[in-house]
């Protein structure tokens, strides 16, 4: 079974001091709620030589897992990321 790395490029909007604290609130939630079958292997601030705030970078061995998690993701952080790209490769 294949296992698939997914490099996911973000972008933060600015936040208020509140929202970032909501924002690092939920975040500490996302982290009770992970589902196990996706492993985070980073979270990665800054993305050099892109138009991106930072990298989040997952590995699953199932892709309907993971769309399974990227629905739930998404609508927990869609309030201050507005956007993303995401992208898939398989490991060696």
């Amino acid at each position: 079974m294949p296992t698939y790395v997914l490099l996911i490029f973000y972008k933060l909007r600015e936040l208020t001091e509140e929202e970032e604290e909501k924002a690092r609130r939920q975040w500490e939630d996302i982290m009770e709620e992970w589902p196990p079958e996706i492993r985070l292997i980073g979270v990665y601030d800054h993305a050099w030589g892109t138009e991106y705030n930072g990298i989040i970078q997952v590995e699953t061995e199932s892709m309907d897992a993971f769309t399974k998690f990227w629905k739930w993701f998404r609508d927990k952080v869609r309030w201050y990321v507005p956007e993303t790209k995401t992208v898939v490769a398989l490991k060696r």
